[in-house]
């Protein structure tokens, strides 16, 4: 049985990324990056005031945006392309940025605290690394999803219990 009586979408849990989880987000750095839909309006000439009707464009978007903090070297490689540096034993031990440009796209799942999961299956997800290196905060990969529309046509998020 759900705490989450009252339906309320809150807390970041956890953030998976192809099946994997990604790793530490920095707290409050999650958002949806929402837009409204559009519309065209209709004015008609014999109307001088508002417009008679409005056509639909296109529905409002999300493109949620986050810092993900946790440098790890395999995460690194697969949200920013590139390569894994290993030693003789094949431990990693480095990250090698990509010389070509890198397009990542994938499946995402995002577990709340409030209970419910976001179901993204077709993603791009465009990162790069921000910040600073000092002893007051830590640098961070900075990432965009941009959801596109599933290959099988079917609906390009969802939010579950």
């Amino acid at each position: 049985m759900s705490t989450n009586e009252q339906n309320l979408l809150y807390g970041l849990d956890e953030l998976l990324f192809n099946g994997d989880k990604l790793g530490y987000i920095e707290e409050d750095s999650f958002d949806w990056g929402g837009a409204k839909g559009e519309t065209t309006p209709i004015r008609a000439a014999q109307k001088k005031g508002y417009p008679v009707a409005y056509l639909p464009k296109s529905n409002g978007t999300v493109n949620p945006t986050f810092d993900l903090i946790q440098f790890d070297y395999k995460n690194m490689a697969e949200i920013m392309g590139g390569g894994v540096k290993a030693d003789a034993r094949g431990k990693a031990i480095g990250w090698k940025a990509p010389s070509n440009t890198v397009i990542v796209t994938g499946k995402f799942e995002i577990k709340t605290d409030s209970g419910q999961t976001i179901k993204i299956p077709n993603a791009m997800l465009s990162a790069y690394i921000t910040g600073s290196l000092n002893l007051t905060s830590v640098s961070k990969i900075k990432c965009e999803l941009n959801i596109m529309e599933p290959a099988d046509g079917g609906e390009p998020f969802s939010i579950e219990d």
